[in-house]
């Protein structure tokens, strides 16, 4: 017979896995998880070190944080950004086109309203997924600060 607190000890470590696939947080630069197709695309878990260095033009020299992006099947982009440091005013977040070393447009806005929101949900395109999903180093998130409108901290997907 199986105790009632072994019962929610089970059910305390499914539930945070299930939070932690949706938007979790970690620092690892690797992908993850990848869903079942759904409106032609799998949807992917992008987990990566964010860093004022690898910001172009160069971002908080000191800056530094972690950022899980998960294009979801059901067609939105969702993200969770944690420790972020080394810059103080953060406003807005986005996902960009464009290599490593390179400045490009935004091609799907996260936090927009002027005060970062640190986790979140938008809609996107089932296009847009693939295409980012098809060439992940071609595109980057990034956090902007009042200091740095151009962008504090970035990291290729």
């Amino acid at each position: 017979m199986v105790s009632m607190s072994s019962k929610l000890s089970t059910l305390v470590v499914v539930t945070a896995a299930l939070g932690l696939a949706g938007c979790g947080g970690s620092s690892s630069n690797s992908t993850s998880h990848v869903s079942a197709p759904k409106n032609g695309v799998r949807g992917r878990i992008y987990r990566v070190s964010l860093s004022g260095k690898a910001e172009t033009p160069p971002g908080a020299p000191n800056g530094a944080g972690s950022a899980v992006i998960a294009l979801h099947s059901s067609l939105k982009v969702c993200w969770r950004f944690s420790h972020v440091r080394g810059f103080t005013d953060a406003t807005f977040a986005h996902i960009h086109r464009g290599d490593a070393g390179t400045a490009g447009p935004i091609v799907i806005p996260l936090s927009t309203t002027g005060k970062l929101h640190h986790k979140g949900c938008v809609p996107t395109t089932a296009a847009m997924i693939r295409a980012i999903e098809q060439d992940p180093a071609g595109y980057y998130v990034n956090i902007h600060s009042k200091e740095y409108p151009a962008g504090a901290v970035r990291a290729q997907l």
